[in-house]
């Protein structure tokens, strides 16, 4: 299991862990990973949307590469109506961690609609997370079950439900309406993986193509990308006790104050050392990795 997560991610992130700054993609799946807290009182791990908030407003100093979804929202603090285009880097943590299919789609759709409401979006996110689910769920690939599964749950699904028991009253009828038009299109096409989702997102080309990564990762990323492998799995057989990494919500300094030292602690980002200063720039260094903050 431990080289079946591994081969996905790093197919999946190889474009953005071969330098040492890490890219955008990488760094969105670091953030969902570190947001994921297990359930107390059922199997599986939810996302706590607000260090996740937090996270992001952090986000805005290190990101290392520019995304449509995520600039309209670190500029406006809302929703878009845009096809989230890094979707798919967002999620693959949330369902490789949960092995409970209901429980794995609400965390999924809690952190896509963070972002968009974009109807394409959604459905998509669903059936992605049904392939990545039918293939760690299973020994063998048997892509005829993972189609006729994913089919079968994408009828299933009710958008009416999942708003009502998330208590989003204020989403509009004729947004559910028009959602609701949308899956049955989906549904009427009957291939649930169509080749255009095959060329839009890298875990249907492992899982279903059986592409592999062939780009060589910098050392470091790759220490990093073993480590948070291992715990993923963790985090899947139920191992890591909730309590330690429950995240106080309290206020803390600016990070800018942070800035002025040369080493310190960080609620988010842990141990951290200033590796270079300059005008415009200081080079982090962390369990993360190597981060540049813009000044």
């Amino acid at each position: 299991m431990l080289s079946k997560i591994y081969n996905l991610l790093n197919y999946c992130y190889e474009d953005s862990i071969i330098d040492r700054f890490a890219g955008i993609e990488f760094q969105l799946f670091l953030l969902s990973t570190k947001t994921l807290i297990p359930y107390e009182n059922k199997i599986g791990c939810m996302i706590d949307l607000n260090r996740y908030k937090n996270e992001l407003d952090l986000f805005v100093y290190y990101k290392n590469g520019n995304d449509e979804t995520i600039n309209n929202y670190l500029n406006n603090k809302k929703q878009s109506n845009n096809e989230d285009e890094l979707m798919e880097y967002k999620i693959i943590p949330i369902a490789i961690s949960n092995t409970d299919f209901n429980t794995l789609i609400e965390e999924v759709l809690k952190t896509v609609m963070f972002f968009t409401l974009n109807k394409n979006t959604i459905l998509n996110a669903i059936m992605l997370s049904s392939v990545i689910y039918e293939y760690f769920d299973a020994d063998t690939i048997d892509l005829d079950n993972i189609k006729n599964k994913t089919n079968a749950r994408l009828i299933d699904f009710s958008f009416k439900e999942f708003v009502e028991k998330n208590n989003m009253i204020q989403m509009d009828k004729s947004y559910i309406i028009g959602f609701e038009k949308e899956r049955i299109k989906m549904i009427a096409n009957s291939n649930c993986i169509s080749d255009e989702l095959l060329m839009k997102y890298k875990a249907m080309q492992h899982i279903v193509s059986n592409e592999k990564a062939v780009k060589p990762i910098n050392k470091e990323n790759e220490v990093i990308l073993n480590n948070f492998t291992a715990y993923i799995l963790k985090l899947r057989k139920g191992t890591v006790a909730p309590e330690k990494l429950k995240y106080s919500h309290e206020e803390y300094p600016d990070f800018k104050e942070y800035l002025k030292q040369s080493n310190f602690t960080h609620p988010l980002l842990g141990k951290c050392i200033v590796m270079k200063r300059n005008t415009n720039e200081i080079i982090l260094k962390n369990k993360l990795g190597l981060l540049k903050v813009n000044i």
